[in-house]
């Protein structure tokens, strides 16, 4: 690929030079694949490589393009025949492209991100400092894992093989379209193009899916007529949202949704994890790039991570307002997830792991479920850490500094990025260790940084690590990614994968592993290959009496360490080692080093260094200088050791040739060579090469061996089985950790994920997993299913029957019953019973039985059943069509409900001959009915079922005369919900009003992680909820605040109904 080099320098302040023409920049991109092209700012130029990526609209002549900065995503440009626009991200920073009029310019903005949640006032807006909230819930648990586990309370980061593709809708409202597009319909495009870029580099780097463009007109609103929101409240803006994207352009028509429209409060808002869901279009946004990821990072199932950001959703796993996309960090440059936001993504996917092999969506994948994407197979390898050297825990002495090393390898040979974050989830204030972005390095330290103030004195950065006395013990997550390479790798798909390994930091009291004092050679000054002692604070009673260290030395301040002074000597607080020779003098000279010396624990995280602030070290002037020097440090293969170098040396002493002697000495890992100068004056000079042993490759091979427990499917938590015992040869002394989770998804469906991995030294660890799914698919039934019928008087209608229900999980369970009647000319002429069970899986049987009452009959007919329904997850959508006889006018509206039945229509006498009926799968199917017991029906938002309904033929009808049919039942007003709630004002509770009296109402309350907090089989007997939680698995206090999500269950009219909405609790 052809790579193009452009330097622009301009010289202005605060923006571009207004004379620059965009023309050369973007005949540069149009040319070219891959592009390097600095981005001028304000006097300096950012060095960035750009690389071409795919958009919906290229036919339409826009090409989008991805820059890196140092490895790390920095932006995204469209380009088009005669603009350039686009955002990078810099230094904290967002740095905006635009063309106007042939002129390329480029802008700056910096103002603070708070998502949506907090609109209701509920944020701490003091970023100054940390406290600890008396009462709020900011200090209280919240639970990623929503039952308890089976065994071993492991989390497990989810690996899937499918690379999922999205159909994106983007709701540009007039206000956006007026304003950040200026009324054009090439910046709107141009837009798209570049937020899909962003979306699907990130997406496809770390999560495993992409995203297209529904390319639809009717999602732009040129006008004000026909403006969908008028400088909305982000809240009302993200309820409305799902509802106005199926009103334009259908709900089959795309898979997730974001609206950008003009706002009078925050930037963005999102519903929780509702990419699997049926409030998918519930996500907006502006036009910062970070910002638009932060939301789709909700709609994708991560909640915040931060501990200080408002009362929120979050893990708290990152300290403050965190560094992650999922944080509140207001820098652009942390579009990245961390590894407890993959982990909850991932296992949302695990949950809801359908998807269509086609794009036409006709092949599905795995069992029905809502909002089903297109997805890919890719044929990708997981990497695997090597856990050999790596222990389950570590102890620290208080205010030590502390790295991992995590060596892995990959099958495929992709390049990896390696990561470790605190993964302390739900417990508030624990965070301390930032989650940075991955790195190509596989070492990853924790230490204290330091910032220069306002007066030019170094300050500890807060919230980067722990206070001096602070003990705990800390988890962390190790990770390795193979996404490096993107999402599609010569022209496959390649989903990233991911390995995780946990562990533990126990910081216990003690003495600090610090440097305490380095020794100068003489008058305050340091001199090349002489001497040099260090003493440092060690605690015998954590690293014991045989530890060891590494001493190194750096001359760019920590950057690297090129140097290697010791190795494999006694950790006892004291060592002399010799100054580099070789050491580099700041800006080329010899009297200054930017030098650091380090301490490493061998075997194990502890180290040291020197100083926490950059400083020079002060030099002496070399008394003898060598010549021919090797480097340093080098690994070879062991057989492999090349000859050492003839090396002479020069110094100021004239009084005889220097004389140089060489040695070495020969270790385990390593060969030390030294060469030892002296001059007729009486001075002397060190030199030192380490020659490290390239390591051997695995002599030993791992395999299972047996049968290995495969995935399955069980209706019943009785049907799992027990763990298997798995077995590995190939090696010697080979350990085995197994790890399991399981997740609750939704309708009470579970992934039980098991993993077994077998590792030895000398051999490469392999893994086996397990996937179980607990689903129960299975209705309960009832005990009968008494037929309808029709009778010649009232005293010929049956008692209604007590009906028992039987589940395949949950046994004997109770049925709910209810008894209607309807009236013409004040007398009775039908009766309905209707029986109702659900198990504790949400599948649910509702059975109705209508007796008519008619005179003209000569005897009594039984009619067909009304069809029950069964349950199943999503249906197919299709359109049935109902013909009835000529009836009476009353209408149903149409609801949307969690279990519609549809009866057989009725009519007061006509002769109906036998009617065909079949059963097609519908989702909401319209009825007329000739008579209605209840005729307003409110439509709560559930997840859609699939409902059998009977598809009756045109009945033979002998003109019968049908009178309008008369409701004598008193009119009863609608229920009534309050659902603002407070926890210090007792007449704020959630109050239901206006169901059917002695009957039960159900309640249960979710927050917006979709967890439950809250339920009641019978509420208000007595217990009514005031913003307290009830669940086992709501950790800490149990006092609630914030935005909550309800689910109602009531009788009204003798008839079940459910409704589904927002609570607030203050």
């Amino acid at each position: 690929m052809k790579i193009l080099r452009l330097l622009i320098w301009f010289l202005f302040i605060g923006t571009i030079n207004a004379q620059q023409n965009a023309a050369a920049v973007i005949r540069l991109f149009q040319q070219n694949k891959a592009v390097e092209w600095h981005l001028p700012v304000k006097g300096k130029s950012i060095p960035l490589m750009w690389y071409e990526r795919y958009n919906s609209l290229a036919q339409e002549g826009f090409r989008t393009f991805v820059a890196y900065h140092q490895g790390a995503f920095a932006g995204s440009i469209s380009v088009a025949p005669s603009t350039i626009s686009g955002e990078v991200w810099h230094e904290g920073k967002a740095y905006f492209l635009s063309t106007e009029k042939g002129i390329l310019k480029i802008s700056t903005e910096k103002s603070q991100f708070s998502c949506g949640t907090c609109a209701d006032g509920h944020c701490n807006t003091d970023m100054g400092t940390t406290t600890t909230p008396k009462a709020s819930t900011t200090a209280r648990g919240v639970a990623l894992a929503e039952v308890a586990l089976p065994s071993e309370d492991k989390r497990l980061l989810y690996n899937t093989n499918v690379m999922r593709t999205y159909r994106l809708a983007m709701l540009i409202d007039y206000s956006f379209y007026k304003g950040h597009c200026r009324s054009d319909m090439d910046k709107v495009k141009a837009f798209m193009t570049e937020v899909q870029a962003g979306l699907n580099e990130v997406c496809g780097r770390e999560i495993g899916c992409q995203f297209e463009l529904v390319n639809d007109p009717r999602l732009i609103i040129t006008t004000k007529e026909k403006e969908v929101y008028d400088r909305p409240s982000v809240r009302t803006v993200v309820e409305r949202a799902t509802g106005d994207f199926n009103s334009l352009i259908g709900e089959e028509n795309y898979d997730a949704g974001i609206v950008f429209s003009v706002y009078k409060d925050n930037r963005g808002l999102a519903h929780l994890g509702e990419i699997t869901g049926k409030l998918k279009g519930g996500c907006i946004a502006n036009h910062e790039f970070y910002i638009i990821l932060h939301e789709f990072g909700h709609l994708l199932g991560s909640a915040h991570t931060f501990t200080i950001g408002g009362q929120t959703a979050s893990s708290f796993t990152e300290p403050d307002r965190g560094n992650s996309i999922m944080s509140y960090i207001n820098d652009p440059y942390g579009t990245y997830f961390s590894l407890p936001s993959i982990y909850t993504i991932r296992n949302r996917t695990n949950l809801h792991d359908a998807y269509y092999s086609d794009k036409a969506r006709t092949k599905l994948v795995g069992l029905p479920q809502a909002n089903i994407p297109y997805g890919e197979v890719s044929d990708n390898r997981a990497p695997v850490i090597h856990r050999a050297k790596l222990k389950k825990s570590y102890t620290l002495p208080p205010n030590t500094y502390f790295q991992f090393d995590i060596e892995a390898s990959d099958p495929d040979g992709d390049p990896l990025l390696y990561m470790a974050h605190q993964a302390d989830f739900k417990i508030f204030g624990k965070a301390r260790f930032p989650s940075n972005r991955p790195t190509e390095s596989n070492r990853i330290e924790f230490y204290q940084p330091y910032r220069k103030n306002r007066s030019d004195d170094w300050e500890a950065v807060p919230f980067k690590f722990t206070k001096p006395t602070e003990t705990g013990e800390f988890t962390f997550w190790l990770g390795v990614c193979d996404g490096k390479v993107g999402a599609y790798k010569n022209g496959k798909p390649h989903v990233p994968l991911y390995d995780v390994y946990e562990t533990k930091v126990n910081i216990v009291g003690g003495t600090p592993f610090r440097i305490i004092n380095v020794s100068k050679s003489s008058a305050g000054k340091y001199k090349r290959g002489k001497d040099v002692t260090l003493t440092w604070g060690v605690d015998k009673n954590i690293f014991g009496e045989d530890s060891k260290v590494r001493i190194l030395f750096s001359d760019d301040y920590g950057k690297s360490y090129k140097y290697v002074l010791a190795d494999g000597i006694p950790n006892n607080g004291k060592a002399t080692v010799i100054f580099p020779t070789e050491a580099k003098g700041w800006n080329g000279g010899n009297l200054f080093v930017e030098g650091l010396f380090k301490i490493e624990v061998l075997n194990h995280i502890a180290y040291a260094v020197s100083s926490d602030t950059p400083a020079y070290l002060e030099m002496h002037s070399p008394d003898i200088t060598f010549k021919n020097l090797p480097e340093p440090v080098i690994t070879v293969k062991k057989n492999a050791i090349p000859t050492p170098p003839i090396v002479t040396a020069d110094s100021y002493c004239k009084k005889t040739k220097v004389n140089v002697t060489f040695s070495e000495v020969p270790h385990d890992t390593y060969l030390l060579r030294q060469w030892v100068a002296t001059n007729g004056c009486g001075d002397k000079a060190t030199a030192q090469q380490f020659i490290y042993y390239e390591k051997e490759a695995p002599i030993n091979s791992l395999h299972f061996v047996g049968d290995l427990p495969k995935d399955m499917h069980v209706q019943c938590k009785g049907e799992i089985p027990e763990k298997a015992t798995v077995k590995a040869e190939g090696a010697d002394n080979i350990r085995i950790d197994y790890e399991e989770e399981m997740t609750e998804g939704d309708k009470k469906a579970y992934k039980l994920t098991r993993s077994w991995i077998a590792y030895a030294d000398n051999a490469l660890p392999i893994r086996h997993t397990q996937q179980i799914l607990l689903r129960d698919t299975k209705r309960p039934e009832l005990s009968a299913y008494p037929k309808s019928m029709i009778v010649k008087s009232e005293d010929e209608v049956p008692f209604k029957e007590n009906l028992t229900a039987t589940d395949n999980c949950d046994g004997l369970l109770r049925v709910d019953s209810s008894e209607s009647s309807k009236y013409e000319n004040g007398k009775k002429k039908e009766v309905t019973y209707v029986w109702f069970v659900e198990d504790n899986a949400h599948n649910e049987n509702r059975y109705v039985q209508v007796i008519t009452i008619n005179p003209a009959i000569t005897t009594p007919t039984v009619v067909t059943p009304t069809v029950t329904t069964p349950t199943v997850s999503t249906p197919t959508v299709s359109t049935p069509t109902v013909t009835t006889p000529t009836v009476s006018t009353p209408t149903v509206s149409t609801p949307t409900v969690s279990t519609p039945t549809v009866t057989t229509p009725t009519v007061s006498t006509p002769t109906v001959s036998t009617p065909t009926v079949t059963t097609p799968t519908v989702t909401t199917p319209t009825v007329s009915t000739p008579t209605v017991s209840t005729p307003t029906v409110s439509t709560p938002t559930v997840n859609t079922p699939t409902v059998s309904t009977p598809t009756v033929s045109t009945p033979t009808v002998s003109t019968p005369t049908v009178s309008t049919p008369t409701e004598t039942s008193p009119e009863v007003s609608e229920v009534i919900i309050y659902n603002g709630v407070s926890t210090h004002n007792s007449h704020n509770y959630f109050k239901v009003e206006n169901t059917d009296e002695n009957r039960p109402i159900y309640v249960v309350i979710f927050d917006e992680m979709g967890l439950k907090v809250y339920e009641n089989a019978d509420y208000g007997k007595p217990e009514v909820f005031r913003g307290y939680a009830n669940v086992k698995n709501v950790i800490g206090k149990k006092e609630l605040a914030g935005t909550y999500f309800y689910i109602l269950r009531y009788y009204k009219n003798n008839t079940l109904e459910e409704k589904k909405g927002f609570l607030y609790i203050r």
